[in-house]
């Protein structure tokens, strides 16, 4: 399998339940701005030769896409930080009104 190929496929991720390779390679296809048919000939390494905008549309589109996961997962970091964050405040509230009642008691 090329490099291209590869690239491809990580393209065509995620395959929900059922997918087929059809809808697969189009999926990439589109997200490369390449034709159907010149996606699949990449795929499979059918193509005799392949054109530097072609590399260069399926790299960058691999980049966008990469680059947006990463986006993703930060954000999805982010709010899981600021939860932790509350859930921390929340306890540490909690553990302080004992001590302080049991200063006003004694």
């Amino acid at each position: 399998m090329t490099d291209l190929a590869a690239m491809l496929r990580e393209l065509s991720e995620p395959w929900p339940s059922g997918d087929r390779i059809k809808a697969a390679i189009d999926r990439a296809a589109r997200q490369a701005g390449l034709s159907y048919w010149r996606a699949f000939d990449i795929w499979y390494g059918k193509a005799r030769s392949i054109d530097p905008d072609e590399r260069a549309r399926i790299a960058a589109a691999l980049d966008e896409r990469r680059g947006g996961a990463v986006q993703h997962e930060l954000n999805e970091l982010r709010n899981h930080l600021a939860r932790l964050e509350d859930l921390l405040g929340r306890s540490s509230e909690d553990v302080s009104r004992p001590a302080a009642h049991s200063r006003r008691a004694g």
